[in-house]
């Protein structure tokens, strides 16, 4: 069984330490690399696809650092009128040349710290630094081409399956009121997320679809979890090969995150063809809100996401219309737990 997580203290506080650890870097190298707030002062408001050309930005890195500068009050942002970017107040007051309380030389400081100088790198070629800056780059030119490597597939394996203890059974309680037969969960590591749906769905069996050498690492740890009966693993490519067929819902659980859109889109439409007609895509993972203006933990984490994948947090807008586009229904949003959410989406009848 997975654990059950009511009577555990919040770790909420626990995943932000972690999942923020290249905020900081980032806002040190807006200031000590860029002068952001010197600029925008000089120029807003303007858009960002403005700033984006003036200042050399990549335009997925940017979007990450706009809504970390929005979601730290450094700068309003308005994502519905062309995407415009203003410098606040606070920004004005400590982050511009010229302020009497100029905090740039404080900033600049730290501004050879490793991560700075890789998130420098990251902004002006959209080129990711790879999982925790990892050397030499991998021939796969991200992060997950380490996953060819059998003892890194096994860490990052038990680090999501750690991740998903607390996370699992909340993602299962939000969204107990979607039926559930056969659920297929893609990239789905260790299978912690669909043990905790079958939980909730006593009848329901289950898929984890895996590209190797992850998969053997999930058939271990779900034959550990005594789920073996009810939880299969198929080996497989989620964007070279088809989605296995013939189940009724179909859960990405903090996979999309990892991913540019082109990707993002293709594994999307992968599901609306392999879905059973009326079935749901749960996409459970941090979200970013529609205003890409916060929430602040959110914007954080998707720094190191930036960083080190070719992905980032979606916003709840972004995946919404990109669902909708591709023919998804009953486009929906919920809260889950520790900044995360799922939303959800039906392939009509």
């Amino acid at each position: 069984m997975v654990v059950a997580v009511d009577d555990a203290p919040d770790p909420t506080g626990l995943y932000r330490i972690r999942d923020g650890a290249y905020a900081a870097d980032l806002l040190i190298t807006a200031v000590s690399e860029f002068d952001l707030f010197t600029w925008l002062a000089e120029h807003g408001p303007t858009t960002v696809s403005a700033a984006c050309a003036a200042l050399g930005l990549a335009p997925r890195p940017a979007d990450v650092l706009f809504t970390l500068c929005a979601a730290h009050g450094l700068i309003e942002r308005d994502v519905q009128n062309g995407d415009v970017i203003e410098v606040t107040e606070l920004g004005r007051a400590h982050l511009v040349a010229g302020s009497p309380l100029d905090l740039r030389p404080y900033y600049g400081s730290l501004s050879e710290r490793p991560a700075a100088l890789e998130l420098a790198h990251v902004l002006r070629t959209d080129e990711q630094a790879a999982w925790a800056s990892a050397k030499p780059a991998t021939a796969a030119g991200d992060w997950s081409g380490r996953l060819g490597d059998v003892a890194f597939a096994g860490r990052i394996t038990a680090a999501m399956d750690a991740r998903g203890a607390f996370l699992a059974p909340r993602l299962a309680a939000a969204v107990s009121d979607i039926p559930m037969d056969r659920i297929l969960d893609v990239g789905g590591s260790s299978g912690i997320y669909a043990s905790a749906l079958l939980d909730a769905h006593p009848e329901a069996r289950g898929t984890v679809f895996e590209r190797s050498p992850v998969d053997v690492a999930a058939r271990t740890l779900i034959e550990d979890r005594g789920y073996t009966g009810r939880l299969g693993v198929v080996t497989g490519d989620m964007f070279t090969d088809a989605l296995p067929g013939d189940h009724d819902v179909h859960l990405f659980s903090q996979v999309l995150h990892d991913w540019d859109k082109a990707r993002v889109e293709h594994l999307l439409r992968a599901s609306f063809d392999a879905l059973r007609p009326g079935g749901w895509l749960l996409e459970h993972d941090t979200h970013i809100a529609r205003d890409k203006r916060g929430p602040l933990p959110v914007a954080e984490y998707s720094v190191l996401l930036m960083h080190s994948t070719p992905g980032k947090c979606w916003s709840v807008g972004e995946l919404s219309d990109m669902a909708e586009l591709i023919g998804f229904v009953d486009v929906e949003h919920r809260s889950t737990i520790a900044d995360r959410g799922v939303l959800l989406a039906r392939k009509p009848f």
